[in-house]
């Protein structure tokens, strides 16, 4: 009865922005105050990639999605008329921590301003603003990251079309990038990584017509469908989902 009880009280009771931002502020402690900043933001946010430059390009758009969500999180309060003193100190805080200018210093320099007091009041955020989407499963999100690896291992072996190749190589890095800032900006992310695509699939069409029976374009369109499928259950808001919903069928019907 009481493991009961508290395996309930671990359950997220609304899933927005300040509650996104919330779960990986708190995960602070986990990185040594010694460590650079920039590989201790790598660390919190499973940034993989190895390649130095592209690895603090990623790290850098990532804590751009969290300055947006913490942006988007002090609209909402406001939308709902709470005063801006019970939680601008706290914002303030986390826009310095998130800022770029820290990347090169220890890991220290930004936990200063991640003080209790600052994560408390983005969990009470969290619970003020209302619930926008369910949460994704990791085994969803696995589920997509395996299709991307047969994708990935069909390319090998395709003899495509260069140009369709690299459209290919692309769209798996617009859907692990997705996945990525799934964690920070919730499903959007994901119906974001299809409207970015829908264009260059227009503009490719007819080379994706001519390889439409080749495995890589048959496995394009199954993590397509399964990143469409994890955005579809888990947006509440009817506006947004609908909008994404649109750039899915067009990107689908193209393939």
């Amino acid at each position: 009865m009481n493991s009961n009880v508290r395996q309930k009280s671990t359950m997220p009771k609304n899933i927005n922005s300040a509650f996104r931002l919330h779960r990986i502020l708190e995960q602070h402690r986990t990185q040594p105050d010694g460590k650079q900043a920039m590989e201790a933001w790598a660390g919190i946010l499973n940034v993989t990639e190895k390649h130095p430059h592209k690895r603090v390009i990623i790290v850098g758009e990532l804590i751009h999605a969290m300055h947006r969500e913490l942006e988007y999180a002090s609209h909402g309060l406001a939308k709902l008329n709470f005063s801006n003193n019970l939680y601008e100190t706290a914002f303030s805080k986390i826009e310095t921590a998130l800022s770029p200018l820290l990347l090169p210093a220890t890991w220290s320099s930004v936990t200063q301003y991640l003080t209790p007091d600052v994560i408390t009041a983005l969990a009470f955020c969290a619970e003020i603003l209302p619930n926008e989407e369910s949460e994704i499963s990791g085994a969803e999100l696995d589920s997509i990251r395996n299709k991307l690896s047969d994708l990935k291992d069909s390319l090998d072996d395709a003899s495509l079309p260069q140009r369709l190749r690299k459209l290919i190589e692309h769209h798996i890095e617009l859907i692990e990038r997705a996945i990525s800032e799934y964690k920070i900006s919730g499903a959007i992310a994901l119906r974001e990584a299809a409207r970015t695509a829908l264009g260059e699939m227009i503009e490719a069409r007819e080379e994706i017509s001519a390889e439409k029976n080749s495995p890589a374009v048959s496995k394009l369109e199954a993590a397509w469908k399964a990143l469409n499928e994890a955005a579809d259950i888990a947006i509440k808001a009817e506006g947004i989902a609908e909008l994404g919903q649109k750039a899915f069928d067009v990107l689908l019907s193209i393939l």
